[in-house]
């Protein structure tokens, strides 16, 4: 640690003439970041400022369990935790074909062409020999399928990265940052031997169960957990993960490895390019035998241990913590869906957790695609509603689909009418609604936001996939706003008990994974101020100027959406470097609705939304400041 400032020049530091009670309000809205930095400042604010863990991480992995057991086992530290991660991405074991195939693309799946024996015989020389750092040795020299899966995997991450932030001329640091994690990447030889310890100090801590018993314990050791989180998502992509877990953060400098995904996901692209494996269901039946539904259950480890753990505390007489937040973020993944609609074992666990008094939160992402061709309406069955129905005091609700539409599927679009999923009538205390990557129709969505609650306070709807209609016409987000405009009538409300309603659209066609364009004070100004349509006449995209863009995964990227519109000779409207490539070209005679009354609006926009982000105004994605749920 570096001498102490007050040693060096003399002076008390400003802060430690502070009372103690003024400190710890301050150190309330600083990041963990920060209050590490203050802590390593001088050893006197070090005992002064105490460390926050408002948060600790689960998985099978070491790094992982031995953090969570020290924080559990802490007499102080304990105290302040609220929220438990469980990250459920395991790596992969690549001797696995289901592991080796998830979130893999059928190209890749043909690339890797011989038998998982090979991929046996490769694991078991790669034991008996030494290999050196930077050297080829059995990896580079064999062309095994264990390795050109892996190389395929570490290939596509720097792809992705080179992606992720090809056009992004702000976030300088973090862009920086990221060029010299990769110039550092360590060769592919020493990667690959330093996950495959990974991956065995993995497997033997889910051999003995020691993440469940420590799951256990925290839950007792916690008195203050009011959240769990079990996401698949935690690694992100390629040095942006999206939480930096012991493990992540124990690492080697440039790590580039295959990321793991742990539920089953497709990658973003029509499903006859994508390679999804088949989802099975969680009851035996004649041809399915019990072994075979464990092993279908296991895809899902960490969140049949969460159900499980929670659901025994609950029958034992403990409390049982009021938010469950299954959050899959980006990735096209979620809960399968025959654990909500078939009389197993999670189920149940699940309707005795909902079924709590002060049960307020549930973020529920269920994955519709690759379901037996017989059970494309399963969902439809009765099941989820009676399930959902259980949570009578919830306040907070979050719906997702996976986004994905399969033309070969018997059902393509996935279409489900919301009120015969979700029991609206039985949720007199609902203050946040949000939608997903769902299948909707726009008299359907708008009839189910009627029959919401009055105490309803904010609506997402983000990344809806409209179902055609009749000669292949779709509706539009445009029709959405108009029709909710006239038939919810929310704008005869008092100001203070409107809904405040947020939309996410991706930007372009070819989206980047995680990243989308926000908006929610322009929807508000039409619901309620008579405003004009933030879609203008284009119905799907939005004018110039409106919203913000975030990234999921990278908080550093969010910023006011700027496009530009720049009148060309021929009386076009030619896209700018960031525009939306469905604004391109537009026809002559619209010219003079854009001209100089849209290039006013596009700089009082501007203006506007770059104060709205100075003075704090806008919601992070991942908060619900008007919503009373204890969501931080």
């Amino acid at each position: 640690m570096a001498s102490d400032p007050e040693a060096t020049t003399g002076k008390r530091l400003l802060l430690l003439d502070f009372p103690s009670e003024i400190l710890a309000g301050i150190c309330q809205h600083l990041p963990n970041s920060d209050i590490k930095s203050l802590r390593l400042a001088a050893p006197s604010l070090c005992h002064a400022v105490p460390p926050r863990f408002t948060r600790v991480f689960l998985s099978p992995d070491p790094s992982n369990l031995a953090v969570f057991r020290a924080v559990a086992a802490h007499p102080t530290f304990r105290l302040g935790v609220r929220e438990i991660v469980v990250d459920d991405a395991r790596l992969p074991d690549i001797t696995r074909r289901r592991d080796c195939f998830n979130d893999t693309t059928n190209q890749e799946e043909r690339d890797i062409s011989a038998s998982d024996n090979a991929i046996q015989r490769g694991l078991e020389a790669s034991d008996n020999q030494q290999v050196s750092p930077g050297s080829h040795g059995v990896y580079s020299s064999d062309p095994e399928p264990m390795m050109m899966w892996f190389s395929l995997r570490r290939q596509r991450n720097r792809l992705e990265l080179r992606g992720r932030h090809a056009n992004d001329s702000g976030n300088v640091a973090g862009r920086a940052a990221r060029d010299a994690q990769r110039a550092a990447e360590p060769p592919v030889e020493q990667t690959y031997q330093h996950y495959r310890d990974l991956l065995r100090a993995q497997e033997a801590s889910m051999e003995t169960g020691e993440d469940m018993q420590a799951l256990v314990d925290g839950l007792a050791a916690f008195p203050a957990l009011e959240r769990i989180t079990i996401t698949p998502a935690t690694h992100g992509f390629l040095y942006t993960p999206l939480y930096y877990t012991p493990m992540i953060r124990n690492l080697p400098y440039g790590f580039n490895y295959p990321l793991p995904r742990g539920w089953p996901t497709s990658k973003e692209r029509p499903l006859q390019e994508t390679l999804l494996q088949e989802l099975f269901p969680w009851v035996p039946s004649p041809g399915w035998t019990a072994d075979s539904v464990e092993r279908e259950k296991a895809r899902w480890r960490g969140l049949v241990l969460v159900l499980r753990a929670l659901a025994t505390r609950v029958q034992d007489g403990g409390s049982a913590v009021p938010e469950l937040v299954m959050d899959v973020h980006s990735l096209n993944t979620g809960v399968s869906p025959y654990m909500l609609a078939q009389e197993c074992e999670e189920r149940d666990y699940l309707a005795l957790i909902l079924r709590q008094p002060g049960f307020r939160r549930l973020d529920l992402p269920i994955l519709l695609a690759g379901v037996q061709p017989n059970d494309v309406a399963l969902l439809g069955n009765g099941l989820l509603k009676s399930l959902l129905a259980e949570a009578r005091d919830l306040k907070h609700f979050r719906l997702r689909g996976d986004g994905q539409l399969d033309p070969a599927s018997p059902s393509p679009q996935r279409f489900f009418p919301l009120k015969s999923l979700l029991p609206l009538d039985t949720w007199s205390s609902l203050r946040h609604f949000g939608l997903s990557k769902f299948v909707v129709r726009v008299p359907d969505l708008v009839d189910a936001l009627g029959a919401l609650p009055a105490t309803l306070r904010t609506v997402e709807l983000s990344f809806l996939i409209f179902s055609p209609l009749d000669m292949g016409r779709r509706e539009n987000h445009g029709m959405l706003l108009k029709t909710m405009r006239e038939k919810l009538k929310w704008a005869d409300r008092l100001p203070e008990a409107r809904p405040r309603v947020t939309m996410g659209l991706a930007k372009a066609k070819n989206n980047v994974e995680g990243r989308g364009l926000w908006f929610s004070d322009e929807i508000g100004t039409f619901l309620y101020e008579s405003g004009q349509n933030p879609f203008g006449w284009q119905r799907d995209v939005l004018l110039p100027g409106a919203g913000w863009v975030a990234d999921e995964y990278d908080a550093d990227f969010a910023r006011p959406e700027y496009r530009r519109c720049v009148a060309t000779r021929d009386g076009c409207v030619e896209r700018g470097d960031d525009m939306d490539p469905s604004l391109c070209w537009l026809p002559a005679q619209q010219v003079d609705k854009i001209g100089d009354v849209w290039r006013i609006k596009k700089i009082l926009d501007l203006e506007l939304n770059i104060q709205a982000w100075q003075g704090g105004e806008k919601r992070r994605l991942d908060r619900c400041s008007d919503c009373e749920c204890g969501q931080s």
